[in-house]
């Protein structure tokens, strides 16, 4: 491959009402099979042959005909789809040609994917493969997966060298891309190797950037900020990191080119069903089709070659949108999405099943009872008795014990879901010491 071959542009789309972006870039794509498999969004034309040749090397020739059958059948059957209105048509259409279909089994091979924190890279096999893909990022999504990296660690460096290797191209001279082709499969080895050639250069550079977003999300986000930076809306406080970082932003903020018109449109297959004769017809299908406005998107996108670009327009989007925010949970450290400002802790699992969510929610009820007095003094009777037990039996008995016990679990337990108050609990003790 030459590096002229290589495509580094960027294209951010915007869809519904600015909560999502589509970014499509050039990745390098993972798949354990010797098969180049097409995945959602991206450019299948050059994946026909190797989808031929997986067919042909796993099926017999009856079973090649009946796919081939099958493919027909759903060509047309899509076909008839896209004319219809309602959702009862529909599924009467899909049983109609559901009949039609011959009975073979299609198995198809594992598909291409970005590789993850979670995938042990020393013990993968199979194959990488410089592909169209798309990205969904809903709500910052891709710029919290880049906060949560660990670029100490080569795995983690790995997943953002594969995903956004137009980053990279620069670095290599055309010898070290001589073994690698668009759209044909390669080693795992030979990008692995890639990116060890420029981590130990390019590592600090990306950390760096890394810091600066986590600067940038703490002061819009963070639980610490003085009650001077809390009182500002999060457009001032964007303004404000800008102005004090400018230099530092710089560098990415404004690497960007518009492309396509100040206007709002719907997908191919909606605007399919909006065809119409006059205004009047428009309205009635635009309320059929979407009742809310929540399909409707913008029509221009953004064109970059540079992903820190991206990161800092998801999350001029999430300010602007002002539903979803980046926090850090209080437990992991790692960096998620909520829509709720009272969440500090994230849904990852943290050990035994148990998420941070599960864990700080114990914690904080932990707390919340070793500072309530009426707690302290809950304890200081439990502890009491039990002592009144082990010394003296025959004065206060087990039953007696357990029934306390059992009865003042109770009350705690509906102290914690709302049931009773403390006030209740602080008269029941006064009785019952």
């Amino acid at each position: 491959m030459k590096k002229a071959d290589f495509n580094k542009k960027i294209k951010v789309t915007t869809l519904t009402n600015n909560n999502i972006l589509a970014i499509e870039l050039k990745s390098i794509l993972y798949t354990p099979n010797k098969y180049r498999i097409p995945v959602a969004f991206a450019d299948t034309s050059n994946s026909a042959d190797d989808t031929d040749k997986y067919i042909k090397e796993n099926y017999t020739k009856d079973e090649q005909e009946k796919l081939k059958y099958n493919e027909a059948i759903d060509n047309e059957f899509l076909s008839k789809i896209i004319k219809l209105n309602s959702e009862d048509e529909i599924i009467q259409l899909a049983n109609e040609y559901k009949k039609k279909l011959s009975a073979v089994d299609y198995t198809p091979p594992a598909e291409l994917r970005c590789i993850n924190t979670n995938d042990d890279i020393n013990n993968l096999k199979g194959y990488f493969v410089i592909d169209e893909n798309a990205i969904i990022d809903i709500n910052g999504q891709s710029l919290t997966e880049f906060l949560n990296l660990n670029l100490n660690k080569f795995n983690d460096y790995l997943v953002f060298f594969t995903k956004y290797f137009g980053m990279f191209i620069d670095l290599f001279e055309e010898i070290d891309l001589i073994n690698i082709k668009i759209d044909q499969l390669t080693n795992i080895s030979e990008i692995i190797s890639l990116a060890q050639y420029t981590y130990a250069s390019t590592k600090n550079s990306i950390i760096s950037v890394q810091d600066l977003f986590k600067k940038f999300v703490d002061l819009l986000y963070g639980y610490n900020n003085s009650k001077r930076i809390n009182s500002l809306t999060l457009k001032q406080k964007f303004y404000i990191f800008y102005e004090e970082n400018k230099k530092e932003l710089n560098e990415f903020s404004d690497k960007y080119k518009h492309n396509g018109l100040f206007n709002f449109n719907y997908t191919s297959s909606d605007l399919e069903n909006l065809k119409h004769k006059n205004t009047n017809e428009l309205i009635n299908k635009i309320k059929k089709i979407d009742p809310k406005g929540n399909k409707i998107s913008n029509s221009y996108s953004i064109i970059t070659d540079n992903i820190y670009t991206v990161f800092y327009i998801s999350l001029y989007y999430l300010v602007i949108n002002n539903h979803t925010m980046i926090r850090q949970c209080k437990n992991c450290h790692r960096y998620f999405l909520t829509n709720k400002s009272n969440v500090y802790y994230c849904d990852n699992i943290y050990y035994q099943d148990k998420t941070c969510k599960d864990i700080g929610n114990q914690l904080s009820q932990k707390r919340k009872e070793s500072d309530e007095p009426v707690y302290g003094k809950y304890r200081t009777i439990y502890s009491n008795k039990a002592t009144l037990l082990k010394r003296n039996p025959d004065i206060y008995s087990r039953e007696d014990y357990e029934k306390w016990k059992s009865t003042a679990r109770q009350f705690m337990n509906d102290i914690r879901h709302g049931k009773k108050t403390y006030d209740e609990f602080d008269k029941w003790l006064d009785k019952n010491k």
